[in-house]
């Protein structure tokens, strides 16, 4: 991702939604403004004016020029700083001639961050298209267990963040790729994990989904968010487990059904699972159901008053949680600090 648009102010926040002027589909677990998870293939996720970002399945573009490293070290996100320049971007480079993706990959992040010990993985293909010409590449994910100095070539330093920086290279590349790691991520945890496959009228098929597969198109699973509000009209919220999608970030507690679980059954195993509270059946009400990309996602409220000090926070799951009005909530958004999911106003 060399030679391509230069530093923005930070303008595209992924997590917050805020000044993303581009038209396409609002599907996703986020209220983002681009686009929506590729099931198989080729998939538009972004248009801004006249560059259009896609991407696939990894070895679906084949041709690779670039590679894009985004970089876990210490429960944060690592991005580089090149020395003629005050933003931030992820390692990643040209794919020099006789290199594979992979290896190019792991010579950029050495290069450009002095990683010495770390993994690497593929997660998607994906491509810049401008009106003259166009990029392909692939993305990696790296978890980072040791640094050495960083070599004497394109970079000044490092640092680390909890998301994107605000200050970054390529503003309108880097949070549409970084988004979509996201959800890469969310999968790559209980893969064998075996979802009911529905039609889009909420059918049952009769065929099951592996959580890490792609999803065929016209199928869907079923989602559970589960919104936990006491008697003050406070909602309990829980902080996600650094090892997954969206790491170090609140939400409300959620997550996808279970071969055999209808909506509600989901809903309370989801609570007992991320914060260890058991929530009574007669308490919940779902409130509305929203159909995205590849799932069905109701949306429940249970009005029960839970003491703080009974939650058990779940290893790999949530490592914190808390009280917080409405208005703390919306507050946490603009900040970035929470999961703005696309129906939070009208809940709220």
């Amino acid at each position: 991702m060399r030679n391509s648009p230069g530093c923005g102010p930070g303008s595209y926040n992924v997590l917050a939604g805020r000044n993303v002027d581009v038209i396409t589909v609002e599907k996703t677990v986020l209220n983002v403004r681009f686009g929506s998870y590729d099931r198989q293939g080729v998939t538009t996720i972004v248009d801004f004016d006249k560059l259009l970002i896609q991407t696939a399945d990894v070895g679906a573009l084949k041709a690779y020029k670039y590679t894009v490293i985004f970089s876990r070290y210490q429960n944060k996100w690592l991005y580089c700083r090149a020395k003629e320049r005050d933003c931030y971007e992820t390692a990643g480079g040209h794919i020099e001639d006789g290199e594979t993706p992979l290896e190019s990959a792991k010579r950029e992040l050495y290069e450009e961050a002095g990683a010495i010990r770390f993994e690497i993985t593929p997660a998607f293909d994906y491509s810049a298209h401008f009106p003259n010409y166009y990029n392909t590449g692939q993305v990696y994910f790296a978890q980072i267990h040791e640094l050495g100095d960083i070599p004497n070539y394109e970079m000044a330093e490092i640092k680390l963040f909890d998301a994107i920086p605000d200050k970054m290279q390529f503003p309108q590349i880097l949070p549409v790729l970084y988004h979509k790691l996201q959800g890469w991520l969310n999968l790559q945890s209980a893969k064998d994990e075996l979802w009911d496959v529905y039609d889009s009228e909420r059918n049952l098929t009769g065929r099951t989904h592996r959580r890490a597969d792609p999803m065929q198109k016209g199928d869907y699973h079923l989602v559970v968010h589960v919104w936990l509000q006491n008697s003050k009209g406070e909602y309990l919220i829980s902080k996600r487990a650094p090892n997954k999608g969206y790491p170090n970030m609140w939400e409300c507690v959620g997550g996808s059904a279970v071969t055999g679980d209808d909506s509600i059954t989901a809903a309370i195993r989801e609570v007992k699972e991320e914060v260890g509270l058991d929530v009574k059946p007669a308490n919940g009400r779902c409130v509305f159901t929203i159909t995205r990309e590849s799932d069905i996602c109701d949306i429940w409220v249970f009005k029960q008053d839970f003491d703080i000090n009974e939650v058990i926070l779940q290893e790999n799951e949530t490592t914190d949680a808390k009280y917080v009005t409405a208005e703390e909530i919306r507050k946490m958004i603009t900040n970035g600090d929470f999961i703005a999911f696309q129906y939070i106003e009208e809940l709220l």
